[in-house]
């Protein structure tokens, strides 16, 4: 049987443990029910990263590939990141070195990747691309010709019915082995989505003074204000809670954070008020597990965003004499 691997890794969920090591775990869906769980079989899955040997399309890849190979680079990541970690949660940036810099960004790039979420969104972007595709080749008269020779009627408004269902939510999905969707999010998070956390990206700290912080099994957190939709290429703010007391907070180098309509950080109710913004956040995005301090009664109160989908939204309609032009984007929404 393959083992439990760690969507979430256990040093960092051990910020949020009290001495015995337990975690509250607050359900995504049912915020009232709350249970208690170890940090050694919090967020963990069998064989979540496992690359079976059979999948691998080269001979010489084959050869001695050990499935668990990723499990294993990803938890030599998590140590080489753990003591900047803890730097920064015992004495701020003062100790960073140029070498913990280099782990934190690779850990928070990484950490981006690594769960349920990553795996969403590649496959919707896939199928959504698919859609695009097929719209722009398959012609009227192939799918006439297909509707034919399976025996089904084929007018021009069936054709256009076929159309619609073909290119339509409940049309064709791509969806991804877990091999290539793991392979794919190791590459992004070590390449483009890195280099915009080193490079892009002003960092600092939002300590807590009353208001406790959470985590969950998705912790970050990527933001803008306003509605339109968000991705790590256009995201204003990067949020990544450290400690029932710390977030680590990354901003775009070209937006003014006085301008994103945050609450300040100048006051402690100012600071206060902006946790809870994070806490709905990140609560909101979390795929099962929203993560805290068992002493944290944080859930008493806590407010979620919805759950989000994969939906096709229309933006807006313009008419040019008697043709009526949609423009639709592919988007997270709120689920129905």
């Amino acid at each position: 049987m393959s083992p439990r691997h760690h969507l979430v890794p256990q040093f960092y969920l051990r910020n949020f443990a009290d001495s015995n090591q337990q975690l509250a775990l607050v359900d995504r869906d049912r915020p009232d029910r709350v249970v208690r769980s170890a940090v050694r079989k919090a967020c963990a899955e069998v064989g979540f990263y496992r690359i079976e040997t059979e999948v691998l399309a080269r001979d010489e890849d084959r050869a001695g590939h050990d499935p668990e190979s990723i499990e294993h680079h990803l938890s030599q990541f998590e140590q080489a990141a753990a003591p900047a970690v803890y730097k920064l949660l015992r004495t701020g940036w003062a100790d960073l070195t140029t070498e913990d810099w280099y782990h934190l960004i690779n850990h928070i790039a990484l950490q981006a990747v690594r769960g349920h979420r990553w795996r969403e969104d590649f496959n919707a972007m896939a199928t959504h691309h698919m859609r695009l595709q097929l719209g722009e080749t398959v012609t009227d008269d192939s799918v006439r010709t297909w509707l034919r020779a399976n025996g089904r009627p084929a007018s021009a408004d069936d054709v256009g019915i076929f159309r619609a269902e073909m290119l339509g939510p409940s049309g064709p999905r791509l969806v991804a082995p877990d091999a290539v969707m793991i392979q794919e999010g190791i590459k992004l998070a070590l390449g483009e989505l890195g280099e915009r956390l080193a490079h892009q990206m002003t960092w600092s700290l939002i300590l807590s003074d009353t208001e406790p912080v959470l985590t969950s099994d998705e912790p970050v957190c990527w933001w803008s204000p306003g509605d339109a939709p968000v991705g790590y290429a256009t995201a204003s703010i990067v949020w990544f809670p450290l400690s029932p007391r710390v977030i680590l907070q990354l901003c775009d180098r070209d937006v003014d954070p006085d301008k994103l309509g945050l609450p300040s950080v100048a006051s402690a109710t100012g600071r206060d008020e902006l946790i809870r913004v994070v806490n709905r956040q990140i609560a909101g995005q979390a795929h099962r597990w929203v993560i805290h301090h068992p002493d944290d009664r944080l859930h008493d109160g806590l407010q979620m965003a919805p759950r989000t989908a994969w939906r096709d939204q229309l933006v807006s309609v313009t008419e040019d004499g008697g043709t009526s032009r949609e423009l639709w984007v592919h988007r997270r929404l709120p689920a129905q």
